[in-house]
């Protein structure tokens, strides 16, 4: 048989596409993928759900005389266990580079996150060995709060022994940074270079609700020699309201008071096809994720530049400069 495979969105490979790509090659089926062909059967991946619209609209107009499945993070469909646990197709893509998942689901219940409703608490996964291919020297982790993972320890074992390249993608849970994770992300921090090439550990500050823990992390991984500089901190916006308020600010001082380095993300709504973004908190995103920018004026200063009156008058009623 013939197997198409469609990339919709997202940056990086879609995983789930590779998996199919290896479990169907595996069969003797020959797959396409960026190359035209007259298809048996169709996958569609989609990572965001606002995507999905899209992708069907696609299947509908092109592959009707085919047999067409629609799936990803986007819609929460998942694979069989027999194709989920298969060593992805990272020839597909050409990668240089392996990605998995140790452990899906959360310990949180974050209300902006889809993650508790389609993935449920924290649970083991998979091994690395399972995903990772040792021509790879580097490896992208999706786990959802990899700190919070039954074997995170294990894991990081496996990592620093054999000295991969390592990129947490989501990020790591600041409010599990103790003098254990700490001395283990140190040590992490000393034998494997980060994905990126910078030697960078990022975090995230949703909510005013957990400051204290955010300080406390920040100082706790500064004691086991990662300075501040060595720290990101993504802040979402716009979750409440859907607008700039007193608090995106304040979370904002918050970050730059300690140190590290703040980086703003506005909230979309998973639910929503079309997005109309608060004009003074885009220009807050801008502002604050252009380090060269809150460095060198005040946010109001940077509205004025652009002429926004209406926007300068709202921080002025905030009491914001």
């Amino acid at each position: 048989m013939k197997i198409l495979l469609i990339h919709v969105d997202g940056k990086l490979p879609n995983l789930p596409l590779m998996k199919l790509s290896a479990w169907h090659k595996k069969q003797g089926d020959q797959v396409f993928f960026r190359q035209p062909c007259r298809p048996d059967i169709v996958y569609i991946g989609v990572v965001f759900s606002w995507n999905v619209p899209k992708a069907i609209g696609l299947a509908k107009m092109y592959f009707y005389n085919s047999k067409v499945t629609v799936g990803g993070i986007g819609l929460n469909v998942k694979l069989p266990d027999d194709i989920e646990h298969i060593m992805p197709d990272y020839d597909l893509y050409g990668a240089d580079f392996s990605m998995g998942y140790t452990s899906r689901g959360c310990i949180r219940k974050c209300p902006w996150c889809v993650v508790p409703k389609k993935e449920g608490y924290i649970r083991d996964h998979a091994p690395i060995s399972e995903f990772w291919n040792p021509r790879h020297k580097k490896l992208i982790l999706f786990d959802n709060n990899f700190l919070a993972s039954p074997k995170w320890k294990e894991n990081l074992e496996f990592i620093i022994t054999n000295r991969l390249e390592i990129s947490f993608c989501q990020g790591l849970d600041i409010r599990l940074i103790n003098d254990e994770t700490a001395k283990w992300l140190a040590i992490l921090r000393a034998k494997t270079p980060s994905f990126s090439g910078r030697d960078m550990l990022y975090f995230a500050f949703d909510d005013v609700k957990y400051e204290k823990a955010v300080r406390r992390g920040v100082e706790t991984l500064k004691a086991h020699y990662i300075p501040p500089r060595r720290q990101t901190f993504y802040f979402l916006c716009g979750f409440k309201s859907r607008t700039f308020s007193e608090e995106d600010m304040y979370r904002f001082n918050v970050l730059r008071e300690l140190g590290v380095n703040p980086f703003c993300m506005i909230y979309r709504d998973p639910n929503e096809t079309r997005f109309k973004f608060d004009p003074l908190l885009k220009h807050f995103a801008n502002w604050v994720n252009k380090p060269g920018r809150y460095k060198g004026c005040k946010f109001s200063e940077f509205i004025g530049r652009r002429g926004q009156k209406e926007e300068k008058k709202r921080l002025r009623d905030m009491k914001i400069e």
